[in-house]
C-alpha cells in the first residue's frame, strides 16, 4: 500500500495551526514543527505582561490540540533552512526532515529598525518569555522605587511605550490600570509620586490603519487615563536611563517597552526565494513560492499583494491563508484546480482598558463600552481550548468586578 503524502508545516502560530487542523483526517501525514510546544494567542500577550492573565491562560500545548488527530504529529524543533531540491527541512538539532508538500508559517520577530540601543535594552512584547520578563521588570521597578529618594524614583516610575499600533495602545492602557490600581493600595511609599506613561508614535496618529474617528477616540481615551501621547516623532536611542527622541529631547526612564513593529522571521530570509521590500517571501495567487509547486508560505512571512499593497501582518489573514492552503494541498493530491487567495478584511479593533475600545467590524464603527464588548466576544471566540476560554473569562470578570490585576508575583526561572 502506497504511503500517504507527507505535509510538513513549519510554525504553530495562527496560520500553521489552521493548516494542520484542516488537514486532520485527510489522506495525508502532517508533521507540525515549532520551536515551542504550545500555540500562543498573541493578541492577549499584553494582558500577561500587565498582570491580568497567567501564561497558561493564553497558551495551549500543541500536542493536546491534536491528541485525537491520527494523521497529525508534532515535533519541537527550530527549522533553520530548507533544501528545495532535496525536499527536506533542516533543524537546529541536526535533523533533516523530508516532505512532499511544505508550508512555511514561521511568523515574525521584533523589528527595531536599526536602533541597536533599543534592541539591547528595551523590553519586548512579542512572545511569552518577553511578556513574563516585562511583567517582572515593571513590578521590580515599583519595588526599587520604594527604596529611593523622590528624584531617584521618577525614572523608575516612568514607562515609555514605543509604538502606537494595537499592541502599544493596548499595553499602555492596561499598564495605566495596573499602576492606578496597585500603587495606592499596596505601595504607600509611592503615593506622593505619580507614575508616568508616555506613548511615542512616529505616525501623525495612534492606530494608523484605523479610520480617523477611531484614531481620535483612541487618543482621547489614552489621555483620559493619564497617558501622555506623543505622535509624529520617532524614538532614536535608549541608554537604560533615558529615552532620546528625534527632536533631541529626552525622557528620563528606566523602562522602554518596544511595540513599534515586526519583521518576517529569520527563516524567511534564509530560504532561496524572492522577497519584497519588507523582507517577506513573494508568493503567487495560490500562496506558493513563485516557481515551486509544492511549497507554500503564509502569514507574516508571506508577501501577498492585494489591491496594490501587501496583506497586513495580522492573525486574520494568516488564518484565512492557512485554511486555503490546506484545501489547495488536497486539490493538488486529487489533481484538481487550485483556489486563489483573497483576503476578507472583517475589521480591526483595539482595547484601551475596561469599558473602553475602538472597533470596526463589517464597516460598523464602535467605541467605548460597545467596542469593548465586541472586542471581548471576538477574542474569546478565537481562543484555542475551552479551559483557556473559561480561565480568560474568569480573569476578565474578576478584574471587572474587583478592579484588580492579581497576577503580580515576580518569578525567575532557573538558568
Amino acid at each position: 500500500m502506497a504511503s500517504k503524502p507527507r505535509v510538513v508545516v513549519v510554525g504553530a502560530g495562527f496560520g500553521g495551526l489552521q493548516v494542520a487542523r484542516k488537514l486532520a483526517g485527510k489522506p495525508v501525514d502532517v508533521l507540525l514543527i515549532d520551536r515551542d510546544n504550545y500555540h500562543l494567542f498573541t493578541p492577549l500577550l499584553y494582558q500577561v505582561a500587565s498582570s491580568l492573565l497567567n501564561p497558561s491562560d493564553i497558551a495551549q500545548p500543541v500536542r493536546s490540540i491534536f491528541h485525537r488527530g491520527a494523521n497529525v504529529r508534532f515535533r519541537k524543533a527550530e527549522v533553520t533552512s530548507v533544501d528545495f531540491a532535496g525536499k527536506t527541512v533542516s533543524t537546529a538539532d541536526g535533523a533533516a526532515l523530508a516532505y512532499d508538500y511544505l508550508v512555511l508559517a514561521p511568523g515574525s520577530t521584533t523589528n527595531y529598525f536599526g536602533i541597536e540601543s533599543a534592541a539591547e535594552r528595551a523590553q519586548g512584547l512579542k512572545d511569552l518569555p518577553e511578556a513574563l520578563g516585562l511583567r517582572n521588570h515593571v513590578l521590580a521597578s515599583l519595588e526599587t522605587a520604594t527604596r529611593t529618594s523622590p528624584d531617584e524614583a521618577e525614572p523608575w516610575l516612568t514607562f515609555v511605550v514605543a509604538g502606537g499600533g494595537p499592541t502599544g495602545v493596548e499595553y499602555a492602557g492596561a499598564l495605566s490600570e495596573l499602576l492606578r490600581l496597585v500603587i495606592p493600595r499596596e505601595y504607600p511609599e509611592l503615593t506622593r509620586w505619580r507614575a508616568k506613561i508616555v506613548l511615542v508614535e512616529g505616525a501623525p496618529d495612534v492606530l494608523p490603519p484605523f479610520a480617523a474617528p477611531l484614531r481620535e477616540a483612541a487618543k482621547r481615551e489614552l489621555e483620559k487615563k493619564g497617558i501622555e501621547v506623543r505622535t509624529g516623532i520617532r524614538l532614536t536611542a535608549f541608554d537604560g536611563d533615558r529615552v532620546t527622541l528625534a527632536d533631541g529631547s529626552h525622557i528620563p526612564a528606566k523602562t522602554l517597552i518596544w511595540a513599534a513593529g515586526v519583521r518576517p522571521a529569520d527563516l524567511a530570509g534564509a530560504i532561496d526565494a524572492s522577497r519584497s521590500r519588507s523582507g517577506r517571501v513573494e508568493v503567487d495567487g495560490n500562496l506558493r513560492i513563485k516557481g515551486r509547486d509544492d511549497v507554500f508560505v503564509i502569514g507574516d512571512a508571506a508577501s501577498f499583494q492585494q489591491d496594490g499593497k501587501e496583506v497586513p501582518m495580522l492573525s486574520a489573514p494568516a488564518m484565512q491563508q492557512g485554511r486555503l492552503v490546506a484545501k489547495n494541498i488536497v486539490h493538488l493530491i486529487d489533481g484538481e484546480a487550485l483556489e486563489q487567495f483573497h483576503y476578507r478584511d472583517r475589521g480591526s479593533m483595539a482595547t484601551i482598558g475596561k469599558n473602553s475600545a475602538v472597533a470596526e467590524v463589517w464597516k460598523i464603527r464602535l467605541t467605548g463600552r460597545l467596542g469593548w464588548f465586541a472586542w471581548l466576544t471576538v477574542h474569546l471566540f478565537y481562543l484555542v481550548g475551552f479551559r483557556n476560554r473559561l480561565a480568560v473569562l474568569a480573569g476578565w470578570a474578576w478584574n471587572y468586578v474587583h478592579s484588580d490585576r492579581p497576577v503580580r508575583i515576580i518569578t525567575r526561572a532557573n538558568d
